[in-house]
């Protein structure tokens, strides 16, 4: 489904990722481990059309995608959910939750993908008349990635979407995420620690100082 061919990423002349490569096959729940500052998160950028790569393809759905920028990626279905959130603080949950389906492909699904959302994070519909700035850290993870599904993604980058979090609320978030996976969703994970994901996840890429290493299965999808 999406296909990573030996990119290079570069800010300035600092060059953040070396020749990385990476598959992520329809309906896997796919994740990237590594140490802060060797790379994931712009990984995951070049990937959904916000940073620019030097070299290498990036191909989505058997068509390249290298010179698409990320309102032309929502539209074709790959949503980047961002690690700081990047919510509207003085406007509503719900109102937060509905720009994320403005463009067609969200907006032709808006009510059924709100009602799931609702769903999933039953906190959200309590709140949805909050504004978003008065909301806890674990209800604006929700909102987060809650407003990345409104889009009605068919692959969802999700970078550490655990950052920030009490300990009891990690494991419910990734329960929430390999629900998605459940539900037919792809969806690529970045996280720092492998012991918070093996459990979840279909796959595991380490990310070292800007080089990938080969991936490999873990117990779950080996079983």
């Amino acid at each position: 489904m999406l296909s990573v061919r030996d990119i290079d990423v570069f800010y300035g002349d600092f060059h953040v990722l070396h020749g990385v490569s990476l598959e992520v096959e329809k309906g896997e729940l796919v994740a990237v481990i590594g140490a802060n500052g060797h790379g994931k998160s712009t990984l995951l950028k070049a990937m959904c059309g916000l940073e620019p790569i030097a070299s290498g393809d990036i191909v989505y759905q058997g068509e390249s995608i290298r010179d698409l920028d990320a309102p032309q990626l929502v539209a074709r279905g790959l949503v980047y959910v961002a690690e700081d959130r990047r919510l509207f603080p003085d406007m509503t949950v719900r109102e937060n939750l509905l720009l994320g389906a403005y463009l067609d492909r969200g907006r032709k699904r808006r009510d059924q993908t709100l009602a799931h959302v609702f769903e999933l994070y039953p906190r959200l519909a309590e709140r949805q008349r909050q504004l978003a700035r008065t909301l806890s850290g674990g209800e604006a993870q929700m909102l987060a990635l809650g407003r990345g599904l409104m889009s009605a993604p068919d692959l969802i980058a999700i970078d550490e979407p655990s950052l920030g979090l009490a300990p009891n609320l990690v494991d419910s978030m990734l329960q929430t995420v390999h629900r998605l996976k459940e539900d037919g969703m792809t969806v690529l994970l970045v996280e720092q620690s492998l012991a918070l994901i093996e459990d979840v996840v279909d796959r595991i890429y380490t990310l070292e100082e800007g080089v990938l290493s080969e991936s490999r299965k873990t117990a779950t999808e080996r079983s």
